[in-house]
This record gives C-alpha cells, structure tokens and sequence, in this order.
C-alpha cells in the first residue's frame, strides 16, 4: 500500500491512498454438527454476525464461513485481539451464540478446529398405560427413565415431571441430588394459577419463610411443580412471589398447596451437558431414583419430581425431552412393568409410547 498523503480543496482537506488494495477473505470458518447424531442436514440454517462488514455463507450439512475486508474490520489486527460473536440458527434446533477470538496477527482464515455441536429442540413424549392382559388403563403409575439393561451407558438421563425454568451449564459442574422435603403447612389457593405466573394467591402464609417452597399439584398429583419464595405479601389475598414463573396451571378448586422446607440426601450427581430451561431431561454422570431432586445449588436452585405419572384413563407424559438419542422407559404397578426402548424421533414434535404392564 502506498503512503497516504494529503490534497487541500478550497476548504476541505481530503486523506489519499495511491493504489489502494483490499482482499476480501474468509476470516473465519468452521463446521456444524447434530449434537446427538453427529452429521447435520438442515436446511435452512443461517450464521448471523449481525455486523454489515461480516456476512457469512453457510451450507445445508453446517459448513460456514464469515467473509469480509480484514483490513476494514480489524485495522489493528497486528497488535490487537479482536474476536466475532455470530448467532447459528437452524429449523429443529436450538439457537447457538457463539463467539470466537482473533488472535494478534494470526493468518486468516482463523480456522475452528473442533466442529460445533447444535441442540435439537426437545420434544413431547406421552402415550397410555394399560394391562396388557386386559387392556384396562392404569392409574396412578409411575413412569420413570432407566438405563439400557443390555448396555450400561455412560451418562444417565432423567426425565422430570415438569421442565427446568433456567439455564444450568454443566461448567463449572452443577450438583443433582435427591431433596428431602420437611411439611411446614398448607394452604388452599384463593384465586386459580396461571402457566407463567410467579405470584401465587392463599388463602394463608403459615409456616411460609423465604427459601421455603410451595408445591402446586394437580388432582392424582399427574402434575407436580415447586416454586422456591423469594417474597411473601400479606394481605387479603396473601401473596407468595416464587423465583421462577411456573410451568402448568393449577385450579383453586384442586388439591391445596403445600409448603416445604428442603435439604439435600444421599450421593452428588452432576450434570456432563448443559440443560436448557425448557428441558425435561437432566444428562447427569449417576442416576438418581427417589422421589423429588434439586438442580443447582444456593439461588439457583430449583426442585422437580422425578418422573411421570399416568392419570385416571391411564395417559401419561414427558415435555422437554432432548439432548439424547433415545430413553428407557420402565413403569411398574404391583408385579406388572414394563422396560421400553424408544429412540426419540425429533422430527416429531410429539412421540407417542404406549406401555403394557404385565
């Protein structure tokens, strides 16, 4: 590149670059890949920098690159870091934010080695439980995930009554454990609750503290939530603000809320993928069986039962199932169960398995 040099014009005095030439390059490029199954064919999937200097191509099998001006973008890339944020977006699967570094006068293209992984959107797992001598439906039959009985993986999935509200990186590693409940009172519900609402109206606060927690359930208890109070309002309606909005409704009409104060028992489990909030399957290194767990610790905590219930005609359900290629089913009532294989067709949004007991 020629030196600049300056040329006045009455008033104005204009910089001049003799000669001036540019390279349009790929400055970064990369691949994308299914999480679960490893090769990507998405149609349809965009990389967005949100920047007009840095456009990027992409392919339907997640190859991409983000193109530009080097010497517009990044005018001191001999002495400086700079890095690219770019969202990658795909039908099916979960948005992804990633940002990747330039480092100070590396070549380009700066070529991401490892191939990121993208997250399908989970799916509705749901079907009937019936005698499979009979046919009758089974009610109050708890539906749990297991592992292979032929083939023992290596990490566990445990599908939860209801999704997770936040987000958990599994970075640094996030504790799962078994909660012990202590009853601290109950209280019927003054006015119906919402799906999305976080305050919940009683008829009293007794025995209510801050940390404590309020369980919501449905009749059969086919429908389970807790919201740990972050607040408490008096008054008529007594008011109970929970930390996350919940997930289901919950008629006043229906079973009573009950309040709890929660501990922590038996071994530490913890979480080797992120979980979404929205996800109905926790990817933990131990499988935990029991009742009602905690994800997280301190503030972030949240509190879930483990598994589903069927309801009086027998139906039952998982929502948020993802990050796995496929779960074991097993239901047990009495001396009848049932161990079923299912691998998730994400394609669907929902995936119907019935289950015969006998």
């Amino acid at each position: 590149m020629a030196t600049p040099h300056q040329v006045t014009v009455g008033s104005l005095v204009y910089t001049v670059v003799d000669d001036c030439t540019t390279t349009y390059w790929a400055i970064i490029t990369g691949a994308v890949v299914d999480e679960i199954l490893g090769d990507l064919y998405a149609p349809g999937i965009s990389v967005v920098t949100g920047r007009a200097d840095l456009p990027a191509k992409s392919t339907e099998n997640g190859l991409f690159a983000i193109t530009g001006y080097p010497q517009q973008s990044f005018p001191h890339h001999d002495t400086m870091l700079y890095s690219v944020t770019f969202t990658i977006s795909a039908p099916g699967f979960r948005d992804l934010k990633f940002t990747q570094g330039i480092g100070i006068g590396v070549p380009f293209p700066v070529v991401i080695t490892s191939p990121i992984p993208l997250r399908r959107l989970p799916v509705r797992v749901q079907g009937r439980v019936v005698n499979d001598l009979t046919r009758a439906p089974l009610a109050g039959v708890t539906v749990t995930t297991v592992d292979d009985p032929v083939t023992p993986p290596a990490v566990h999935a445990m599908a939860l009554r209801t999704p997770l509200y936040a987000d958990h990186p599994s970075t640094p590693p996030v504790p799962v454990q078994l909660a012990g409940l202590t009853p601290l009172g109950t209280s019927a519900l003054a006015e119906d609750v919402k799906a999305g609402d976080n305050i919940v109206n009683l008829a009293n606060l007794t025995g209510l503290a801050l940390g404590s927690l309020v369980q919501l359930t449905s009749p059969g208890n086919v429908l389970v939530e807790y919201g740990v109070v972050i607040g408490l309002n008096p008054g008529a309606p007594n008011q109970a603000v929970l930390q996350s909005p919940l997930n289901r409704s919950y008629s006043k009409n229906g079973p009573v809320a009950n309040f709890f104060s929660a501990g922590t028992t038996g071994g530490v489990a913890h979480l080797v993928k992120d979980a979404n909030a929205g996800d109905g399957v926790l990817v933990a290194d131990q499988l935990l069986s029991g009742t009602t767990l905690v994800v997280d610790s301190g503030p972030a905590a949240e509190y879930h039962e483990i598994g589903a219930v069927s309801d009086t005609d027998g139906y039952y359900s998982f929502d948020g199932v993802g990050s796995v290629p496929e779960i074991f089913l097993f239901a047990k009532q009495g001396a009848l169960q049932q161990t079923a294989a299912w691998f998730i067709e994400y394609d669907q949004a929902v995936n119907i398995v019935d289950l015969r007991l006998s």
